[in-house]
């Protein structure tokens, strides 16, 4: 447990310790400068030794903090630091997040089958959130129910993006076989290439899982489970839970398709699908040669999603959308999330009877104030009595803490941009003066600066050619610099500064190192043999050494030295040795 005095970063301070994993802790903490509760994940001290593991510890961070949904646990904060407690010696990484009121999916799948309609809605959050990390470039390669929330207000979170991976990222090692057996495509199991598609799959069995109570596959070991995804037909979900539509079960079966091509392409054409359903259940016998509707084709660019919606109000009176086009009282869920049980479908049933009912009444009285409530949110409730206020140009910090005072939900998003500061508010969505209800969702753009390209890499080029491919890249060339190497010739470039593949807004200065053709020799006098040696023989000088042993001296350590200061590369050097004790 970590010292509740300890702060990261001087400002996040843990408080109790509320998940422990394979590799990491998460504390329950205060952010100390905005007072609000958060989550603070740490890489666990043993297994923060591993390089590799911190940086894929930190490759979460990077992940996530370029994406802002609601569907998606966000990331605030991340760094390392030396904790005391923990380890003295190497710096913990650690990630500061969103604080998920709410309940692990695996924990309320757990108790059995869901109802159809919570199932859906789950998928779809689950989908949602896809959507917007494939269009930031990013596979989550872990789908499972363990990485998926449920907050009390009925709002689906992804979390864990510890083992994504960039979609373009040229080390996604094919044979990299990362996830969960249970929740495999099968071009994981394989160890292929993997892509979006993986996603849909594994959504796809989370899915089938929730709605009909039982694991797509099981077996004995991963291995063995692992190989069913991989060789056996997925079985339907209407062969173990009848009362299901055909319409819904043709859907899932796409999604769990063997060949990745027969599957959705895309999380956005899966959600169409499902939100095409118009009967979740009942509607005639199973038909196992059914296809799947048609939907209308993907759109080119990226058509704006209605982020200004609010997903999920107070409990009791907040409505999700459904497939088919109605709405789904939050109540619905609250057997879920308050008991950590799924719905009896028997207790289901009454209840929608008697919210029908209840409907019929309610439906004058939405009639009526419909146009009312669809003035600033299509499903906004309560009164639109708060004034939206202008932080542009504020800090993204200062804005969120002004809008979460206020009752509003804020959602980020990063944009480039040439005149706007890095980290200040470009615009928000809805804009300033609009009145709003409390808990709408309102969609603060935060600048990233100015757009940043990479410094090319332009190592053992002709100084010719390094300034032409600095200047292609959208850079100035600055100052050409002299420099020692041990290998390269005269006059071929040996680096820059700042160095290559840091990023830059376009027009910076990019000053260029290279090559006289020599060596600087240090002076080793002094030092043991060895040490001096290694020092000679390395890699930044490679010089031919000879050691001369002298007995007229004492001390053995070197007493002269043949070379010093500049010297052509692979010259000889000689050193004395004191050889008397």
């Amino acid at each position: 447990m970590l010292d509740t005095q300890f702060l990261f970063a001087n400002r996040y301070r843990p408080e109790s310790l509320i998940g422990r994993g394979g590799m990491a802790n998460v504390y329950l903490g205060t952010d100390t400068r905005l007072q609000r509760r958060i989550a603070i994940k740490t890489l666990r001290p043993e297994i923060a030794i591993d390089a590799e593991s911190r940086k894929r510890f930190q490759r979460e961070a990077h992940s996530v903090s370029a994406m802002g949904h609601p569907n998606i646990v966000r990331v605030y904060d991340a760094g390392e630091e030396f904790i005391p407690a923990a380890s003295t010696d190497i710096p913990i990484p650690y990630i500061v997040m969103e604080y998920i009121d709410g309940k692990i999916l695996r924990r309320l799948m757990d108790a059995g089958a869901f109802e159809p309609k919570v199932a859906v809605h789950i998928a779809l959050g689950i989908l949602d959130a896809l959507d917007e990390s494939h269009r930031a470039g990013i596979i989550h390669r872990d789908i499972k129910p363990g990485n998926i929330m449920i907050t009390q207000t009925g709002l689906v979170k992804v979390c864990d993006f510890g083992i994504a991976q960039a979609i373009e990222d040229p080390t996604n090692d094919p044979s990299a076989i990362v996830g969960t057996a249970q929740y495999f495509s099968p071009e994981q199991a394989k160890g292929e290439i993997i892509d979006g598609r993986s996603d849909l799959y594994s959504t796809a069995v989370v899915l089938f899982e929730m709605i009909t109570g039982t694991p797509l596959f099981t077996g004995d070991t991963s291995v063995s489970i692992a190989f069913q995804h991989v060789t056996q037909t997925a079985p339907r979900a209407r062969s173990r839970r009848p009362e299901l539509s055909p319409e819904l079960d043709v859907v899932i079966a796409r999604g769990l398709e063997k060949d990745r091509a027969n599957r959705y392409a895309t999380a956005r054409e899966f959600a169409q699908a499902l939100r095409s359903v118009t009967n979740l259940v009942g509607g005639g016998r199973m038909d196992l040669a059914a296809t799947p509707p048609v939907l209308p084709p993907e759109p080119v660019a990226p058509t704006p999603r209605n982020d200004d919606a609010p997903i999920a109000l107070e409990l009791g009176n907040a409505y999700i959308p459904q497939p088919d086009g109605k709405t789904m009282d939050l109540n619905d869920l609250r057997p879920l999330l308050e008991s950590d049980t799924p719905p009896k479908a028997s207790l289901v049933r009454w209840i929608l009877l008697g919210a029908a009912g209840l409907l019929v009444v309610a439906s004058v009285v939405v009639g009526m104030m419909y146009w009312v409530l669809t003035l600033n949110s299509n499903q906004a409730l309560g009164s639109l009595s708060i004034p939206m206020p202008d932080v542009t140009h504020t800090s993204f910090d200062t804005a969120e803490s002004k809008l979460t005072a206020l009752g509003l939900t804020v959602v980020r998003r990063v944009e480039s941009s040439e005149t706007v500061p890095d980290g200040s508010v470009i615009s928000t969505s809805p804009e300033a003066g609009v009145n709003l209800a409390k808990g709408e969702i309102v969609t603060v753009v935060e600048s990233i600066g100015a757009p940043k390209t990479a410094v090319p890499s332009v190592n053992l080029m002709t100084i010719t050619k390094a300034k032409s491919e600095i200047e292609n890249a959208g850079f100035v060339v600055g100052k050409v610099t002299n420099d020692y190497s041990a290998t390269a010739k005269e006059g071929v470039v040996i680096g820059t500064d700042p160095v290559q593949e840091t990023e830059l807004p376009a027009g910076s200065v990019v000053n260029i190192l290279i090559s006289n053709g020599k060596i600087k020799i240090p002076d080793v006098v002094g030092m043991s043999i060895g040490k001096a040696s290694a020092l000679l023989k390395g890699p930044n000088l490679q010089l031919e050494v000879t050691v001369v042993p002298d007995s007229s001296c004492s001390g053995q350590k070197i007493g002269s030295q043949s070379l010093k200061g500049e010297a052509p590369q692979n010259s000889k050097i000689s050193i004395v040795y004191c050889a008397a004790k």
